[in-house]
């Protein structure tokens, strides 16, 4: 299941996606800025290298000031050309800003949702198994029929496999998000032979002559969970689909898992409904799109917040990770007025221990805990609810 902390996780790599664009569009008005003070070579006068230079030092400045509130030398004259050329870059910056922006809020949904992609993919690929093992048999069968065991067509006669094989759900989806194995057959082929035919519990399971429901469910279960799930040759596939497959593979697992532990003889000729990966997505997907806004939004008062406390660091120097950590969990502190002081807390302390360095998890918990106590006597952190402080 996709839950709140898998979405703190998510939206934590998309903010860090973010955040290098932006570093990315920084430089190139630098850059910009660079190129607007460069010598005319078409110039018949000799070119003004010092006033050049002293223009593209003070665009730069101007730059810093717009894009990451840098102090600016009061007493220096700033000329029209540099303060011109700091506008363009900036204006060019915002726009780069807006489009990013765009583009990551909306991908990172996207890459939530496509969980359900990574699950058809999972079926998809037993489906493509037992249906290569009945090529497999069928061939057998005609050129070697003494070598042919009881169970070669057990797995194309799953009752698990024709399940989904034969669910209209399942084929609609699959046609709708255009997931096939057909472009892979020979991945296909090598898996069938090298791994699944030489599993122990697959040889067993060809041996049997008559294989009951359980049977068939358990087999389903032992190829899923055992063999693409730890196969490295078959991870490394899903990891080039999805680059975010390190997250989410115990969720995708997981709803695969499920889906099939939930089957029955009984419930087989009943219609598959696909899974849900979250109990309730669209409160989480508020939940997720505001924790990204608010970071966002407010990335300059959160910095100020955290450099209050960080007086003998400068925020710059702190791991970006416990940056995108500190300023997530404070944005959360501040929006969602259900969810208790100290679990924002606990959480976003899990995050630093596994995404960002050895000691990230004391200085997380010891930022958190002081800033978190400043909101409350300020009166800005609100919580309201059964076993939380009402501030009213």
């Amino acid at each position: 299941m996709l839950n709140r902390r898998s979405l703190r996780v998510k939206a934590m790599q998309t903010l860090f996606a973010f955040g290098q664009c932006l570093e990315a569009n920084y430089n190139i008005g630098l850059a910009e800025i660079d190129a607007a003070f460069q010598p005319d070579l078409n110039s018949m006068d000799a070119p003004d290298h010092e006033l050049l230079d002293a223009n593209k030092k003070q665009g730069k400045r101007v730059l810093e000031h717009k894009v990451r509130g840098a102090e600016l030398n009061e007493s220096e004259a700033i000329s029209k050309e540099a303060e011109a050329a700091a506008n363009n870059a900036y204006k060019n910056y915002l726009l780069n800003h807006k489009k990013d922006y765009d583009h990551f809020a909306r991908q990172m949904v996207l890459d939530a949702e496509s969980l359900v992609d990574r699950f058809l993919e999972v079926i998809s690929l037993m489906i493509a198994w037992s249906d290569y093992s009945k090529v497999e048999a069928g061939k057998k069968a005609k050129l070697s029929p003494e070598r042919l065991l009881t169970g070669d067509f057990n797995l194309s006669k799953n009752a698990v496999v024709n399940f989904f094989r034969e669910s209209s759900k399942v084929q609609v989806a699959l046609v709708k998000k255009d997931i096939s194995w057909e472009n892979d057959e020979d991945s296909i082929k090598s898996w069938f032979k090298d791994v699944v035919k030489k599993d122990d519990a697959y040889d067993k399971y060809r041996r049997i002559a008559n294989p009951s429901f359980d049977d068939d469910k358990n087999i389903v279960d032992h190829l899923i969970k055992q063999l693409i799930f730890k196969n490295e040759m078959i991870l490394s596939m899903f990891e080039a689909k999805d680059i975010f497959w390190v997250e989410n593979k115990a969720i995708v697992r997981s709803l695969v898992t499920r889906s099939i532990r939930d089957l029955d003889a009984q419930s087989i000729p009943k219609e598959f409904r696909l899974p849900d990966f979250s109990n309730n997505w669209e409160e989480d997907k508020v939940f997720f799109n505001l924790v990204f806004e608010a970071t966002v939004e407010n990335d300059r008062e959160y910095s100020e917040m955290i450099a209050a406390k960080t007086k003998n660091w400068e925020v710059d120097r702190l791991a970006i990770t416990d940056q995108i950590i500190l300023k997530m969990a404070i944005a959360e502190l501040l929006n969602f007025q259900s969810i208790p002081v100290k679990v924002t807390i606990n959480e976003y302390i899990e995050l630093s221990k596994n995404y960002s360095t050895p000691k990230s998890k004391q200085f997380v918990n010891g930022i958190l805990d002081v800033i978190s106590d400043d909101l409350k006597e300020s009166g800005k952190l609100k919580k309201s609810g059964r076993g939380l402080l009402d501030n009213k």
